[in-house]
């Protein structure tokens, strides 16, 4: 073979795996990157933990005692005005609510909050404290579980009646939940509370469910 054509032969066989090797090269490439992508695309990633459904007001408790033994209900409204800026105290409240001598609690106190003669005084006669000096009143008696979670979600601490530390009628104010508990501020004790829903419930029924806000 003369060496010219050799020479020819060589050169295009050199050209031709060249070419090979340009378009082999970008097509591995594309390929690896591809897979590279594809593996980032569907690599594990942990789900991000949910943070518990919470809500807490902050509300300072206050006691009852000395000056109203029976005045728990007239000592949580005092927390819930000075929660909206009311400048009202359990004592300024005890003198200004309804009384009832014949016992209808839903019309005024039965009793004498400021001796151990009290019993207590159920949200409607309520309604006129609140309206003067809230601007609205809400009876929540009777609310679900659901109902009263929503209200505290939207920045409104309630007022509920319930069955406790050996008393029939008892109030507290409600501020606060956590999941499967509740959260009030006991004015018997002067302190916040917590306790599970399932058992604020129960002893809620004692007096009815109940419950008041603005």
């Amino acid at each position: 073979m003369p060496k010219t054509l050799k020479r020819f032969t060589f050169s295009l066989f050199f050209i031709l795996v060249l070419s090979l090797l340009l378009v082999a090269i970008p097509a591995q490439h594309s390929q690896a990157a591809f897979n590279f992508n594809w593996f980032t695309h569907k690599a594990y990633k942990p789900a991000k933990k949910k943070a518990p459904k919470r809500k807490m007001l902050d509300i300072t408790p206050i006691s009852q005692f000395p000056e109203l033994p029976t005045g728990c209900e007239i000592t949580a409204v005092a927390m819930l005005m000075d929660y909206k800026g009311v400048d009202l105290s359990k004592t300024d409240i005890a003198d200004e609510i309804p009384y009832s001598p014949d016992g209808d609690m839903e019309t005024g106190f039965w009793g004498n909050p400021y001796d151990d003669s009290g019993y207590t005084m159920y949200p409607p006669a309520w309604a006129d404290l609140f309206n003067q000096y809230l601007g609205s009143f809400t009876d929540l008696s009777g609310a679900s579980l659901t109902k009263l979670r929503a209200t505290l979600k939207d920045n409104k601490p309630i007022v509920a009646w319930i069955n406790y530390h050996g008393q029939p009628a008892h109030s507290v104010l409600l501020i606060g939940y956590n999941q499967d508990t509740l959260t009030f501020n006991d004015p018997y004790t002067g302190k916040r509370k917590t306790m599970t829903a399932e058992k604020f419930w129960k002893i809620a029924s004692y007096q009815g469910h109940r419950a008041m806000t603005y």
